[in-house]
């Protein structure tokens, strides 16, 4: 307060001591001449380290100085204390994550990855193998079961402005998980046999459940982190998120032997012997053609088949059911102090502070180009897998195991030794790996070592490299997110990574209208050297742009440290601001009206190249696909090079290579 600070020595607003130029010289090591009195004015806001400079690029024309609201009082005069208050207690006080009283948070995590492994896994055995439905029906229905991911920032703003009973937090976990609850029980009751359709509808509405709950507990986590030392910030994060890959681990297996039987890999099979086989020609047209000599071939084990037991599909979702019932009973126990609502215009007003801070948009724009350049896959591989590899269901589920594996280690490793590790040089790190993984997937082309075993190592590694990515950026808004905003700030960015993913999908399946030859899967089982060399082109196109993400390094900070000085700088721009707003609600909105265009009829809509398909006819015109992946390209290169590069070729700035590290 200012009567306790009275006796303190009055000075000039700190943007008035010294000029730009003065404080900031980014390659100079000469020492700057001013006196005492303005390094200690300046001392919050000045950055020691010439190497962090790289990364806090500015703009003279639309960077506000940090503001004050009292002229009196000035930075040299503020108490000793974290970048935010977060000695206040009347969130979620300082908490212990692994205490009983905050178990529930544990479990919903669990709970979550549960869901997430059990909705896609499901789709694979039910709707193709045995309901026998169309790729394009298939790939509508995996963007369907995930599609509230996107609206992931909506539940952010009602779990953060909108208290129930006073709790912000466990209030919405738990109604959340009560909806994913009562659809749980719903599919249940729709037998073994339930209708494609159907099944999809559920895992929506499931989907729209545990993401609610989902968004209210990464503001609980956020909200932990903050009462978290500084050198051991993040240990929090990565035990939730670690928690959350073993559930799709657990999903994964119970698939893996439950739905590796007959029923769920050979079409038409009937498990009572007294049910006669099917005539219905689209079911006999799937059946493997050694079955179809035997006169009762639906009763016959077909050798896609691992095992010879099916888990049923109720049974299934009554297990889930069970485990969701005791992660809402533990989130009861969560300890949490209610809280009264803010006016809903003044936490927007707060908000939007908050969002033109330069640590926030430059980290949100970070994310939506590094995840639309990095997103971009080699679309003609699934069908170079099934006709090279011949990959099977088992294979498929053995991948996505290991995957989740893979990850499940790689988080806990960071928590144990690299949580103050440069997020960039781990970004770089990951990237190189990728990228050797990927250069491995040209002795698959030209047939060194077509092994369909040799391929799963690889693209786990590419699986991880996404996550990781993502961590990188979650992690960072962690330091930004404002106790009483943590929610909402939160699921921004993985508001912004979900709804890039049909950008990124239009680019890839765009660029094979330049390789014809690998648009069927009858061209590429030719196999011919004219196929090999158009996929090595594509390939090393696809990496290319991959790699090409990582000129966007010097939009995120390298470290915890680093991301609060950036904070404590106070430079805010509107411009910038409006900029992310404005980018977050058209990929919104693009991202809206390719899932439900493509859910509602798939055949007519799905097809489209400009909404990502591979085209609805031959003589289908690529100009609006090909115009829209060019926006989106200049999108991502030009937004990168006016934040990170353009002070360079001004000659405000010089370049330097640790800029990227």
């Amino acid at each position: 307060s200012k009567d306790k600070m009275a006796h303190l020595p009055k000075s000039p607003p700190p943007y008035e001591v010294i000029s730009r130029k003065q404080c900031i010289s980014m390659e100079s090591d000469e020492s700057l001449s001013i006196d005492e009195t303005t390094v200690a004015t300046i001392e919050h806001i000045l950055i020691a380290d010439p190497r962090r400079r790289h990364s806090i690029t500015h703009h003279d024309q639309d960077v506000e100085p940090i503001e004050i609201e009292d002229p009196d009082l000035h930075l040299d005069e503020l108490p000793e204390q974290d970048i935010y208050d977060v000695n206040d207690t009347q969130d979620c006080g300082r908490i212990n994550p692994f205490s009983l009283d905050f178990s529930g948070l544990s479990a919903s995590y669990f709970s979550v990855g549960l869901m997430i492994g059990a909705s896609l896994s499901l789709l694979y055995p039910i709707l193709i193998v045995k309901a026998g439905v169309s790729s394009s029906f298939m790939s509508a229905s995996s963007s369907a079961v995930m599609i509230f991911w996107s609206y992931k920032i909506f539940f952010g703003f009602l779990s953060d402005c909108f208290p129930i009973f006073g709790y912000k937090r466990k209030s919405y976990m738990i109604v959340g998980w009560c909806i994913c609850a009562f659809i749980v029980v719903e599919l249940a009751r729709e037998g073994n046999s339930v209708d494609p359709k159907n099944l999809v509808i559920m895992l929506s509405l499931a989907n729209l459940g545990y993401v609610w709950g989902d968004t209210a507990a990464d503001g609980f986590m956020v909200c932990l982190a903050h009462r978290e030392p500084i050198e051991n910030r993040g240990g929090a994060q990565t035990f939730f998120y670690s928690m959350m890959q073993l559930g799709q681990v657990a999903a994964n297996v119970i698939v893996l032997f439950g739905y590796s039987g007959p029923e769920y890999n050979c079409p038409g099979y009937e498990s009572d012997p007294r049910v006669a086989c099917t005539t219905i020609e689209e079911v006999v047209a799937r059946v493997d053609p050694i079955l179809l000599n035997v006169t009762d071939w639906c009763h016959e084990k077909c050798p896609r088949s691992t095992f010879s037991w099916d888990l049923p599909t109720p049974r299934f979702s009554v297990g889930i059911f069970l485990v969701i019932v005791v992660t809402i009973t533990l989130i009861f126990r969560l300890k949490e102090d209610k809280v009264e609502a803010l006016p809903r215009r003044d936490f927007l007003l707060q908000f939007w502070s908050q969002l033109k801070r330069k640590a926030a948009w430059q980290t949100i724009l970070y994310g939506i180009i590094s995840h639309t350049l990095f997103g971009v896959h080699n679309a003609a591989k699934p069908n170079a897998n099934f006709a090279w590899l011949e990959l099977s269901t088992f294979q498929q589920q053995v991948m996505q195991i290991s995957e989740k594996m893979a990850l499940f280690f790689g988080l806990q490793f960071v928590r144990r030794y690299a949580l103050n590790f440069s997020w960039r040089k781990m970004v770089i790190l990951g990237s190189c790996v990728v990228l050797v993984f990927n250069a491995s997937y040209f002795l698959i082309i030209y047939n060194v070592w077509r092994n369909s075993w040799f391929y799963m190592a690889t693209d786990v590694s590419t699986s991880f490299m996404y996550t990781l990515n993502i961590f990188v950026n979650l992690a960072c808004m962690v330091e930004v997110a404002q106790p009483g905003y943590e929610a909402i700030t939160y699921s921004l960015i993985t508001t912004a990574s979900n709804v890039v993913r049909p950008l990124s999908a239009v680019i890839s399946y765009q660029l094979l209208a330049f390789f014809p030859l690998l648009n069927e899967q009858e061209s590429i089982k030719t196999d011919t050297p004219q196929v090999r060399h158009q996929f090595a082109a594509l390939q090393t196109l696809v990496i290319f742009l991959n790699i090409s993400s990582l000129l966007t390094l010097p939009l995120i900070p390298r470290q915890k440290v680093e991301t609060r000085e950036l904070v404590a700088r106070g430079e805010k721009s509107q411009f910038w601001g409006k900029f992310v707003i404005l980018s977050l609600l058209s990929f919104l909105v693009y991202s809206s009206v390719v899932t439900f265009m493509t859910v509602i009829d798939y055949e007519s809509y799905g097809c489209l190249k400009v909404l990502g398909g591979e085209g609805c006819t031959e003589n289908e015109s690529s100009l609006p696909a090909l115009f829209l992946v060019s926006t989106i390209l200049l999108y991502c290169y030009l937004t990168t090079f006016f934040i990170a590069f353009w002070p360079i070729a001004k000659g405000a700035d010089e370049f330097s290579w640790k800029m990227f590290v």
